[in-house]
């Protein structure tokens, strides 16, 4: 329980010691639900209230709207490559993997050629591209593909679904698809760290930091500070040989929001530093905080 919380309610319990029960939790939960709706400095101008709802309800039953004007999610980044994805497939009707149950070569480098999104190591050289894995977006496609209903794999080949089609462009195709991605695919997958659940638990909150930031540039890790204030149980967690806002930083706005396009890094060519949000992502996420 918070000091404050704590510190009101004893305060109620010593100053009412002879107070009938039903008067006494009458009181109790007055000073909780000012407690709840009081702002905090830890939470950049949300209640606990407010931070609790971000955290464990669903968006439209806090104060995050996704995609609310319904829009296709034609001109994001990571929809378009996987619309390329599946038309691949269509025109090929089945696409037979190889014996590792990858995509083959081509279709790899076919999909990263047309550049909806790129990978640092692989423009800076350090990464030669010739199979799947070398591209976190490209087998993380293919993950959300198939948890999404989009693909099917049998006999090692992977073809399109009966419904394939009809789901892609639906008018809730984009929300579908931001969903598995925010909440249901696991952040770790990729990096070498642990699977703490940094940055993917209360991933909402730095939605909410980047609308109330983003429009100007402000360091990545900025951003890192703010979430470790507010969730302070993963810094206790800290064993000194690594860097948690690394971790924050890289799962948040490198493998997952620049995926939409929602953040870009001052930065063209590495991304760290400096970043602000879109015109995308303040198209995709509306924040009432009335």
């Amino acid at each position: 329980m918070d000091p404050k919380l704590k510190s009101s309610i004893e305060k109620i319990l010593q100053e009412n010691p002879n107070t009938l029960m039903d008067d006494l939790n009458k009181k109790v939960q007055i000073a909780i639900d000012e407690y709840n709706n009081t702002v905090t400095n830890d939470f950049q101008g949300l209640s606990p209230k407010q931070m609790s709802d971000l955290v464990y309800k669903d968006w439209g039953e806090n104060i995050i709207s996704i995609n609310p004007q319904k829009l296709d999610g034609s001109d994001v980044p990571f929809i378009q490559q996987i619309r390329y994805f599946i038309n691949l497939v269509n025109d090929a009707k089945e696409i037979k993997l190889t014996s590792r149950g990858y995509l083959p070569p081509s279709i790899v480098k076919d999909i990263y050629s047309q550049k909806f999104i790129t990978d640092m190591m692989i423009e800076l050289g350090t990464t030669k591209l010739t199979k799947e894995t070398d591209v976190d977006n490209i087998v993380l496609m293919k993950i959300i593909c198939t948890k999404v209903g989009l693909i099917k794999k049998q006999h090692n080949k992977i073809s399109l679904t009966h419904s394939t089609m009809k789901k892609m462009y639906s008018n809730d195709f984009f929300n579908k698809i931001f969903e598995v991605v925010f909440k249901k695919f696991n952040w770790a997958y990729f990096d070498p760290f642990d699977d703490e659940p940094i940055g993917q638990f209360g991933n909402n909150y730095t939605l909410y930091l980047l609308y109330k930031y983003g429009v100007k540039w402000k360091k990545d890790v900025s951003y890192a500070d703010l979430y470790f204030k507010a969730f302070p149980e993963f810094k206790m967690k800290d064993d000194g040989y690594r860097s948690l806002d690394i971790i924050y930083i890289v799962r948040t706005f490198r493998d997952i929001l620049r995926l939409f396009e929602f953040i870009e890094y001052e930065n063209k060519k590495i991304y760290i530093g400096n970043i602000r949000t879109t015109d995308l992502f303040r198209k995709y996420i509306k924040i009432d905080q009335a």
